[in-house]
């Protein structure tokens, strides 16, 4: 389990530090479940899981993906990670998807 709540972190950018302030929990107490040294309870993860939340929405039912064996790469981590001119091709191509599919309802509401 201890493997999952690490990945989330990573994936989702929220360092031990952030969780810590949010949670009132210790850095080393943070650190030592995200190497597997000590479990938490389940109300110790609950906590924990509400404050990686509040950090970076997702990242809770990501943790609850990968404990099911179903997650999948969170698209918000690439987006994150884009500069600013990939964030412009992805909105155009965004922008040109969308009037795609206007063009198309147009034309099935005119024959």
């Amino acid at each position: 389990m201890y493997q999952h709540f690490d990945k989330t972190l990573k994936e989702f950018g929220i360092s031990g530090k952030r969780l810590s302030e949010v949670t009132g929990f210790s850095m080393a107490h943070i650190s030592a479940f995200r190497h597997g040294k000590t479990n938490p309870s389940c109300e110790t993860l609950e906590k924990l899981l509400e404050g990686a939340e509040q950090i970076s929405p997702g990242a809770r039912v990501y943790f609850c993906q990968l404990l099911a064996g179903e997650a999948i790469k969170p698209v918000q981590t690439d987006i994150r990670m884009m500069d600013n001119q990939q964030l412009a091709i992805l909105l155009q191509t965004i922008a040109d998807v969308m009037q795609q599919s206007r063009d198309k309802s147009q034309q099935l509401l005119s024959a």
